[in-house]
Order: structure tokens, then C-alpha cells, then sequence
């Protein structure tokens, strides 16, 4: 990892290129305001018709058929939801190809169904063919834009696949919609699941915030979790209102700069019991710089410019 740790040096410390000014020390203790612990990632879906079954309902588009503009009689609708229900089952057991094979059966017939779209989509992420899967759900998001779980997945395919400007692209419209007030859960939602980064023992899930100057005041986070799913790390990247106020007040070359933290929550049993300040950015990295200096500091975390330990109260 030595290449990586230099890297981190590099882009960290001067990560808009320039030389800018030592490490922060504003004064002897950080403030930590910034360093609450993040809330999870809340996803939302569009409302779908309520179902006597428990298993997630087809979604409307299977009522009239798109290619006769006929409507479809009650028999048609019922087999179309006990094949879609049959499918989900076998995905729910696991079994993500045969469940795959049902809602393309149903896809074939009707190409705008939308929770088929969706799970096949899904599937075909979990089984790694992302070409695949970024057509099922390009189709759902062409078909219903407003769809927050589609742009949701769409938006870590594209990551996986390096469509940096897909991504970004993407995560605009999500951040808009979120603005728009259309969906009100939506709009309590304060980040998304940007990209899942699969290594041999553990998990990274990478949420990016939609606002950083809003509490929590986080850009990004990184959590890992080990193979039985128990979050182990979380790192975050936060932004500091108070050291940039104070940055700009002190240096008038400055009045542009915004000041970041680079925080990890150190976990047990996962639960929050110490959070460490490692250092402090003068500009804001993109994502690639983000992953490259967070991937460092999980293999070899610098000494903290702050500590400290977390009451149990504290975690949430």
C-alpha cells in the first residue's frame, strides 16, 4: 500500500493543487461538531399498489398492455403477479438466475414492468454483469425518471463500470429531485450508496451526502464491514464551518477555501468508542481522490490529530 499512502500525502494535504497552508491548527483541540455519527442511507420507492400478498406488488404498467393499447382482463393481471411473485421468491431463496428468468418472461410481454425492470436490474448487480443491469434499470429510469431506488443503483453501476461523468451526471439529478419536494421521504434522505467495493474479508459501503454545509456536514463515508456483516470502520470526510471561518478571517487569500476533516469512528461490537481526527484538506476532493486517500487511511491510518473516546450515549 505504499504507493497508495504517498498518493494520500500528495492529493490530501494539497488537494486542489496548490501550496496551501500547513496542516490546520487553528488552535489545540479541533472542534468536533462536525463528528456526530452519520446517519444510515435512507432509500425511498415509488408508492405501488397495495397487494393481498407481503411480496413487493408489480408496479402499474402490467395493467393495459403498451403494445395493443388494450386493456387486460382480470386472469392476465393475476398470472402476471403470481409469475412476478414466483420470480421474487426465488430471488429472496437466492436463486438469481432462475428468479431472472421469470421477469424476463414477464418482460418480454410487457416491457414496461416496472418492478420486473427493477429486480432484474438488481439481480443482474448482485451477479456482476453490470452492462446488463444498467439496461434493465436504464429502461425503468426512461419509463419512470422520478424513481429514487433506480438512479440509486444506476448511479453505483455507472461507478463500478468508470462512467465518471454518467455518475456525476446522475447524482445531480438525484440531488435536484431530492430538492424538488416530489417525494417527501426523498427529502428527509440526507445521502445515497454511491459504490459497494467488494475485497476478500470485508465490504465497503461508500455513501455520498447531498448537501455537506447541512448537518452532518458530511461529503462522504466509508463503512466496512466484515464477512458477517458487522460494521467494523467508518471514515468520514467532514466538512469544517468553524475552521473555515476562521481560516478566512486569518488569510484574506483564503476567502475561498474550505476547510475538511478526515475523521474515523473506531468501532466495537459496532459501536461507536473513539473518533480520531487524522488530518485537515483545503478544498473539496473528487471522489476518485476521496476513494484513493480513504482506501490508504484504512490500510494505514496516520497518527490522529485528535482523539477521542464516545459515551454509549452517544451512538445511535
Amino acid at each position: 500500500m505504499r504507493a497508495i499512502t504517498t498518493y494520500l500525502i500528495l492529493s490530501v494535504v494539497f488537494i486542489d493543487g496548490t501550496a496551501g497552508p500547513a496542516l490546520a491548527q487553528t488552535d489545540s483541540n479541533p472542534p468536533m461538531t462536525n463528528a456526530p455519527t452519520a446517519p444510515k442511507p435512507h432509500v425511498v420507492e415509488v408508492e405501488q399498489p397495495v397487494q393481498p400478498s407481503s411480496m413487493p406488488a408489480v408496479p402499474a404498467g402490467t395493467s393495459a398492455s403498451k403494445s395493443t393499447g388494450g386493456e387486460m382482463d382480470a386472469a392476465k393481471i393475476a398470472e402476471y403477479q403470481k409469475r412476478f411473485q414466483d420470480g421474487y421468491a426465488l430471488e429472496q431463496a437466492g436463486k438469481l438466475a432462475e428468479a431472472r428468468t421469470i421477469f424476463d418472461g414477464i418482460l418480454a410481454e410487457q416491457p414496461q414492468a416496472k418492478r420486473s425492470l427493477l429486480e432484474a436490474g438488481r439481480i443482474s448487480f448482485k451477479l456482476g454483469e453490470l452492462t446488463r443491469a444498467d439496461d434493465y434499470l436504464e429502461k425503468l429510469h426512461e419509463i419512470v425518471p422520478d424513481f429514487p431506488e433506480a438512479i440509486e443503483l444506476l448511479i453505483q453501476i455507472n461507478q463500478a463500470l468508470k462512467r465518471d461523468v454518467k455518475v456525476e451526471l446522475l447524482a445531480r439529478d438525484f440531488r435536484d429531485l431530492r430538492d424538488s419536494g416530489k417525494l417527501p421521504d426523498l427529502t428527509q434522505s440526507l445521502c445515497f450508496v454511491r459504490e459497494r467495493i467488494h475485497l476478500e474479508a470485508q465490504d465497503i459501503v461508500v455513501s455520498q451526502f447531498f448537501d455537506y454545509t447541512k448537518d452532518p456536514n458530511t461529503v462522504y463515508m466509508a463503512e466496512v464491514y466484515d464477512a458477517n456483516g458487522l460494521l467494523q470502520r467508518r471514515i468520514l470526510l467532514n466538512y469544517d464551518a468553524t475552521s473555515t471561518a476562521a481560516l478566512r478571517a486569518r488569510d484574506a487569500k483564503y476567502q475561498s477555501a474550505e476547510v475538511f476533516s478526515w475523521i474515523e469512528h473506531k468501532m466495537t461490537n459496532g459501536q461507536v468508542k473513539e473518533i480520531d481526527v487524522y488530518l485537515q484538506i483545503f478544498a473539496l476532493p473528487d471522489y476518485d481522490k476521496f476513494r484513493s486517500a480513504m482506501l490508504a487511511i484504512l490500510a494505514n491510518p496516520p497518527k490522529p490529530i485528535y482523539s477521542a473516546p464516545v459515551d454509549a450515549g452517544q451512538n445511535r
